[in-house]
């Protein structure tokens, strides 16, 4: 009896989840930064300046841009993959392409029926990146999770996104290291809170100014109606008016600025009774 044939796979709703995550949904051509006109879900082969494109239609190119890299997996790599696996190298040859996939190291430890060696050089991509780019070391982090998660395993995009990033010549972790526990990922500063309270002076300070140039022009407003002896009386009502508007605002901001030291004095007084 003749060897069953190998399983002929194709990348999973998870995988194709995976790359479009990554590649992002672009409605219109745009330009990388190597200057290659790219559309949709990274597809550069038909992009055009100037072209438009619905999420489907971007789905159904990312579908036929994968068609040669799902043969070449299925044709090319002797060793065995699970579903896992399959996917994860289909996310790497999309974002790196097919000519390079074929010369790397990657490739040729899986030539070499070595699974955990594939998996730490796929990792190790782009090695030679300059300037570095956080965004690639954290698709190969995701690729890499998906690599070595277990076949009967589910494998979530939110835990793939949030996988540990290694760098190139990062060191492995020991088998026995505990998982991290903050899904936070390297190279990414938290961004600082605002500040509520600067927030508040700003609003004081806006109002006593108002406040202030209200006031100044109902006084201009008198003194030329006191100088100018043939002044209308519209011109005494309006200084009239900016000076009472302007006196509102300037007591406003005062009692805005005195409400907000209050709290702080005693929070003072509650530290220092205990």
């Amino acid at each position: 009896m003749s060897a069953a044939a190998p399983q002929r796979r194709k990348v999973s709703r998870e995988g194709l989840l995976l790359i479009k995550s990554f590649e992002g949904f672009r409605p219109r051509t745009v330009l990388r930064r190597d200057g290659t006109p790219v559309i949709g879900y990274g597809h550069a082969r038909s992009a055009r300046l100037g072209a438009v494109i619905s999420e489907a239609e971007a789905e159904l190119l990312l579908q036929y841009d994968l068609m040669p890299i799902v043969a070449l997996l299925n044709e090319r790599v002797r060793l065995p993959l699970n579903q896992h696996q399959f996917d994860a190298l289909a996310s790497f040859i999309f974002s790196i392409g097919l000519e390079r996939f074929q010369g790397s190291d990657v490739q040729a430890k899986l030539d070499a029926n070595a699974p955990s060696e594939a998996a730490v050089a796929l990792s190790a991509w782009p090695e030679r990146a300059s300037p570095p780019v956080d965004a690639l070391y954290r698709r190969r982090s995701a690729e890499r999770a998906l690599f070595d998660t277990p076949p009967d395993q589910p494998a979530p995009l939110d835990a793939l996104l949030t996988a540990p990033v290694r760098g190139p010549g990062s060191a492995e972790p020991p088998a026995d290291a505990a998982p991290p526990t903050a899904p936070v990922l390297r190279h990414e500063a938290r961004a600082a809170a605002p500040d509520a309270a600067l927030g508040d002076k700003g609003a004081v300070l806006f109002i006593g100014g108002v406040g202030a140039l209200a006031f100044m022009a109902g006084i201009a407003a008198f003194q030329r109606a006191w100088r100018a002896p043939t002044a209308s009386d519209a011109t005494v009502l309006i200084g009239a008016g900016l000076a009472i508007a302007g006196l509102v605002f300037i007591g406003m901001a005062a009692w805005s600025a005195l409400r907000a030291k209050a709290p702080a004095t005693g929070d003072v007084k509650q530290k220092q009774s205990r």
